[in-house]
């Protein structure tokens, strides 16, 4: 079967989704920067992967960290709350890159 341009639908399916992967793949990417950023930007002077290492270690639940992060960034020299979700972000996916596999 084939479209009125003479395309097959299956081919077109198949490269929409190769453009949406791809933009998905780009998007990630920025935002994985964008988180890095965010906790270079406020958190980087003082704290590095060592702090990282130990946040981990003291609170290995990921949804306990996070409920602590969340709790903590809002009385420790205080981010917006987006800058808050970036540097979140960062510390779990850092940990969670970390973890022995």
């Amino acid at each position: 079967m084939r479209t009125e341009r003479g395309h097959s639908p299956i081919i077109s399916v198949v490269a929409a989704a190769a453009l949406m992967a791809g933009f998905f793949s780009m998007t990630v990417a920025g935002h994985a920067k964008e988180t890095e950023a965010a906790f270079k930007a406020r958190c980087g002077e003082c704290h590095g992967p060592r702090d990282i290492q130990y946040w981990g270690r003291q609170r290995a639940d990921p949804a306990a960290r996070q409920a602590w992060l969340d709790q903590f960034l809002r009385k420790h020299y205080p981010p917006s709350e987006i800058e808050r979700g970036l540097i979140i972000t960062y510390i779990q996916s850092t940990i969670a890159g970390a973890a022995p596999k």
